[in-house]
């Protein structure tokens, strides 16, 4: 249910967690031993530098660190730079306008749905899920849904 982004975001910054007090890690280094797109994961490290959740330092002794350790951080704090879900402006079905006031057919559904899921990701730290996160295979591969099939 997480975007590429996110679910990108959540094993690279897990490696981190797991290599806390080594030396930082290149992006280079985070893509080949979780198998992700270099340029693209470079992009998704820079915006959870932006957020001030991981730090970045360049040079050959540079790479990217976690700015706290990983039972302080939460899932939500990794996910909401790339979700737009949880900003109540997107519509499970598509729809260009879907509010409380001007609500698509399962609106009030996908409302409690959404805020299980926020509150399941706000409570849930990094440290939880780190090492599974980065032994789990990738969700999406080249299919055309998206989505790895079996």
């Amino acid at each position: 249910m997480l975007t590429r982004s996110a679910e990108y975001a959540v094993r690279a910054v897990s490696l981190l967690s797991l290599h806390e007090g080594d030396k930082a890690l290149h992006a280079a280094e985070i893509a080949a031993e979780l198998g992700l797109p270099p340029q693209f994961l470079t992009k998704i490290l820079r915006r959870l530098t932006a957020t001030d959740l991981v730090t970045s330092q360049r040079g050959r002794s540079g790479g990217f660190r976690l700015n706290r350790p990983a039972d302080q951080i939460s899932l939500i704090e990794l996910v909401l730079p790339f979700e737009h879900q949880w900003t109540g402006v997107d519509c499970i079905l598509g729809q260009a306008y879907c509010t409380d006031q001007a609500a698509c057919p399962i609106h009030d559904e996908w409302v409690g749905i959404r805020k299980s899921m926020y509150d399941l990701l706000e409570k849930t730290t990094l440290a939880d899920v780190a090492e599974r996160a980065v032994r789990t295979p990738l969700m999406f591969d080249d299919h055309p849904s998206g989505v790895k099939q079996p």
